[in-house]
């Protein structure tokens, strides 16, 4: 029986379950950690149904596009910065008390953060991340520009997301993923402190799982990846939503949002890619500033091309350079950290 006869016969699987698992393959081999197995599982895959390969068909551009950029392109780029240095900082030395004025300013008013965010038990800058190990034997991975608090007493475990995003194992979950002692993984599942995360918007109840939160501007995504949570806005306590595993939501301080499929792009961060499919220039252009200092903005006229595939998040430079590649537009340095991408 061919794949297509098993769908026909009753596979329950959609377009978009389809398109799911390609996003998943792209951010598997654009990973730099895929094994010679994961490409012949990946091609297996990729024979097996007409449907992978449609679904397959927006990627090959980007991806192809990233094995030919060198991989020290980010460091050429790099140099280049160097060397106008001088000259530069003759400039910024002539306007650097305003700026610093006026930069901290801006950063103490702003809404994602702010004075808590600088005042926050652990934080991360752009383009950083970090992991923390909790008391408990959970475990905290933070993306760029991300500000976390962690409170642990007799009650409650408590960890205070003040912007940004992270990727949470609660004991429970690593301790059944791992080769653990019974006697051990029964202490971690008996644990009656509520495992709770806060963030600017609201509160989601951890049962046992894993999950990604990100916070920023008005809203949080939480996407559950195992198990379940339970989650409500700030302004309305009594309005809880159970997600399970698969699935993510959105909410403000006011709003929850309807249960949708989880997007892998909220935790592939993780392995260094920016997955996307059909984002528009903009969104990637915004998504890919967050991991570096300075100013990177999309020209409005080329903002709604579409663009799928993987992207590395550890080195943006490389990155534009993919997209300039794949796509007619180019990038545009002032300096290092003043950066735009405009038409070809």
């Amino acid at each position: 029986m061919t794949a297509s006869d098993s769908r026909a016969g009753g596979d329950p699987r959609s377009e978009a379950d389809v398109r799911d698992e390609a996003v998943a393959w792209c951010a598997r081999l654009c990973s730099g950690e895929a094994s010679a197995n994961d490409v012949a599982a990946w091609q297996a895959w990729l024979d097996a149904d007409p449907a992978h390969q449609r679904a397959w068909k927006p990627f090959e551009t980007l991806q192809a596009t990233l094995r030919r950029v060198p991989a020290q392109v980010g460091a050429a780029t790099l140099l280049t910065a160097r060397r106008r240095r001088r000259r530069v900082l003759r400039d910024l030395y002539a306007v650097a008390g305003a700026g610093l004025t006026v930069g901290l300013a801006w950063r103490l008013a702003a809404p994602e953060g702010g004075i808590p965010a600088l005042l926050a038990d652990h934080r991360t800058g752009p383009g950083e991340s970090a992991t923390i190990d909790l008391p408990d034997g959970s475990m905290l991975r933070l993306n760029t520009r991300t500000a976390v608090d962690v409170a642990f007493d007799a009650s409650r475990r408590l960890v205070s997301l003040r912007e940004g995003e992270i990727l949470v194992e609660t004991a429970r979950a690593r301790a059944a993923g791992t080769e653990t002692s019974t006697q051990t993984l029964t202490a971690t599942r008996e644990d009656p402190r509520p495992f709770l995360i806060d963030t600017p918007q609201g509160r989601i109840h951890a049962l046992g799982t894993r999950l990604a939160i990100r916070s920023i501007g008005t809203r949080t995504i939480c996407a559950v990846l195992q198990d379940a949570v339970d989650a409500y806005p700030l302004r309305q306590p009594g309005s809880v939503t159970r997600l399970s595993a698969g699935r993510q939501v959105t909410f403000t301080q006011d709003v929850m949002g309807t249960p949708q499929p989880a997007d892998p792009v909220y935790a592939d961060w993780v392995s260094g890619v920016l997955v996307v499919n059909g984002w528009r220039l903009e969104e990637v252009v915004q998504e890919l500033a967050r991991y570096r200092r300075g100013r990177l903005a999309c020209d409005p006229a080329i903002a709604d091309i579409r663009i799928s595939g993987a992207l590395p998040i550890s080195d943006t430079d490389k990155a534009l350079a993919v997209i300039a590649r794949a796509f007619p537009v180019r990038i545009v340095r002032r300096t290092r950290y003043w950066v735009s991408v405009v038409p070809a």
